[in-house]
């Protein structure tokens, strides 16, 4: 036996006492708001010492970063078992982006996302946001792999522009307001009549070669959202 490999009981009370550090954190972030929400406070909510919080984290921002990241990795394990093979393309982007839409409301850290979308916030979970893209290109791949293998992109959309157009939809469907976004019929035409045919071109145009995947010259359009020098 390796006498330097943690035992697997051993492990596994530190990864419960991390996720109870995670769960008091954000638990904190909802009621409070991440900005109000201490070191000190999370220690006291999960019941450890200072130097069992410091012994995961390495401070505030580490451990908001960590409770974003954990709910984004959830979510693509979650896509990944849940995503069901459409029969038409157009079905299959729509589907997929109303399960996003969904789950986004549904995970309590990716919340703080919409609830406080401050610069101040997003500064502080850069490595969260990193984390998200990752996630993002997991689970945009499959439609946009098999929208390349049909010949049905649209001109000058490669793999990163896909991507950036997704979350940027997702993501101001959930930060505004919008009067349609509360009635599910209304979602889907819009995501139909408009988004779809931004990123796919329709059944009589398909054959084509579509362009060659290639990086887009300018910064992502998500990155661009959170500039600091703005």
């Amino acid at each position: 036996m390796d006498a330097t490999r943690t035992p697997a009981p051993l492990q596994a009370r530190a990864e419960d006492t991390r996720q109870t550090i995670l769960d008091s954190a954000v638990a904190l972030y909802l009621s409070r708001g991440a900005e109000n929400t201490t070191v000190s406070a999370i220690i006291r909510g999960a019941r450890v010492g200072r130097t069992t919080f410091y012994r995961y984290f390495k401070d505030a921002d580490d451990v908001l970063n960590q409770a974003v990241i954990r709910d984004f990795e959830s979510l693509m394990a979650d896509f990944e078992t849940q995503r069901y093979e459409h029969a038409g393309l157009d079905e299959q982007l729509i589907e997929d982006m109303i399960w996003f839409i969904r789950q986004f409301r549904r995970r309590p850290a990716l919340k703080l996302l919409f609830a406080n979308n401050s610069r101040q916030l997003y500064e502080r979970i850069d490595e969260a946001l990193a984390g998200g893209f990752r996630a993002a290109l997991a689970c945009s791949r499959p439609s946009y792999e098999r929208a390349r293998r049909q010949g049905r992109l649209r001109e000058g959309v490669t793999l990163h522009k896909y991507v950036e157009w997704c979350m940027f939809v997702v993501m101001s469907l959930h930060t505004v307001n919008f009067p349609f976004a509360a009635n599910e019929f209304g979602l889907r035409e819009m995501l139909k009549d408009f988004v779809v045919p931004s990123l796919i071109v329709t059944d009589a145009g398909a054959g084509r070669p579509s362009a060659a995947e290639t990086p887009p010259n300018t910064g992502s359009t998500v990155e661009r959202l959170f500039d600091r020098d703005r």
